[in-house]
């Protein structure tokens, strides 16, 4: 099963409009990787990690969103729409942490075996088929675990994995 926090992300993306395209400023897998290190690493992802688990009511949802807004910014200077700021930063932000964190070797939830990466990553490649900026994120997933310095393991997902794209 998914982190249930990378669905709500997804979830909330999907309400504010379609998949939009990747902007120029993000084409670079790196780039990419920076901006889900600066979402994951700042104190909106300690609320949204407590939050995702809960109804937000509508002001501490556009707080959230407005909190997000703000810190993509730095990443999509050729974005100039709140909107699609966020739309953009959860998605990718989403498809990201799923495949990082299932293609750690352990989790909260203890080890990852080739057998749950080969679960989870069903719904990852579904979702990263339907959706091309969920999908840049998980192509990020390899770039986002060398920035933290942590180790990852493909065994389990398949070779025709976007994740594999920049391993």
């Amino acid at each position: 099963m998914g982190d249930p926090n990378m669905e709500t992300a997804l979830r909330w993306a999907n309400e504010l409009g379609p998949s939009p395209t990747l902007p120029s400023s993000l084409q670079d897998v790196t780039e990419r990787s920076k901006l889900v290190y600066a979402i994951n690493t700042s104190n909106l992802a300690n609320s949204l990690f407590a939050d995702f688990h809960r109804n937000l009511s509508i002001v501490e949802k556009a707080k959230c969103q407005n909190a997000i807004a703000r810190l993509s910014r730095a990443y999509m200077s050729d974005v100039t729409d709140d909107k699609v700021l966020v739309n953009i930063s959860l998605r990718l932000w989403s498809g990201c942490l799923s495949a990082a964190k299932t293609i750690a070797f352990q989790t909260m939830d203890g080890p990852n075996t080739p057998e749950k990466r080969e679960l989870i990553f069903t719904q990852i490649e579904f979702n990263a088929q339907e959706d091309p900026i969920y999908r840049a994120g998980v192509e990020a997933a390899p770039t986002f675990k060398r920035l933290l310095k942590e180790g990852y393991s493909f065994e389990g997902v398949s070779k025709n994995s976007v994740v594999r794209r920049y391993p």
